[in-house]
């Protein structure tokens, strides 16, 4: 093995561990930020399940004290619980994106490496 066969192998060890650390930055990058989406929507979970139950609450004490329901106040909460599902719909649609984007960049770091995923051929003497 001389010199120059040397430097090739090392060009592709470090080829190879440069495209492996970029996969690795990417799919962190992905998971921290999913983690962080996933969170939000526990969150808002929990705020619907309180409005829903506030709402639920605040009609049949008004039923119970007053016999009558207010339609202004079940229109006001029914408001509110939607608000909420719109930001859970917006969280969704910012999952996907997260996804679709780390996608597109080991798309794009495969190219980069060619057909031959970065391996040269071997050469027969």
């Amino acid at each position: 093995m001389d010199a120059s066969d040397t430097k090739g192998m090392l060009g592709v060890v470090k080829d190879g561990i440069s495209r492996g650390l970029r996969v690795v930055n990417i799919r962190s990058r992905e998971a921290y930020d999913t983690l962080k989406i996933k969170n939000k929507m526990r969150e808002l979970g929990t705020r619907r399940r309180n409005a829903m139950l506030d709402m639920g609450n605040s009609i049949y004490r008004s039923y119970k004290h007053k016999g009558q329901i207010s339609i202004d106040v079940a229109r006001e909460k029914c408001e509110g619980i939607e608000r909420i599902d719109a930001e859970i719909v917006s969280c969704e649609e910012e999952l996907d994106l997260i996804h679709s984007n780390a996608q597109k960049a080991l798309g794009s770091l495969k190219a980069l490496s060619g057909p031959d995923n970065g391996q040269e051929e071997t050469k027969t003497e």
